[in-house]
């Protein structure tokens, strides 16, 4: 095996590097007045390429 290839074993951490999460950070949401859901829909239309025909 070469020099540079670790013989640390395969599901273990490294002693250097902190522990890492097992899950994805909390999620947050905000609610929309009528406005902004109209303004983000009409967004998203004009993103992908749907005018509505």
């Amino acid at each position: 095996m070469p020099e540079h290839v670790s013989g640390w074993p395969e599901g273990h951490s490294l002693p250097a590097l902190p522990q890492q999460r097992q899950t994805g950070p909390r999620s947050e949401s905000v609610e929309l007045t009528t406005q902004e859901r109209d303004a983000f829909t009409e967004l998203v239309r004009q993103l992908s390429g749907d005018r509505g025909v």
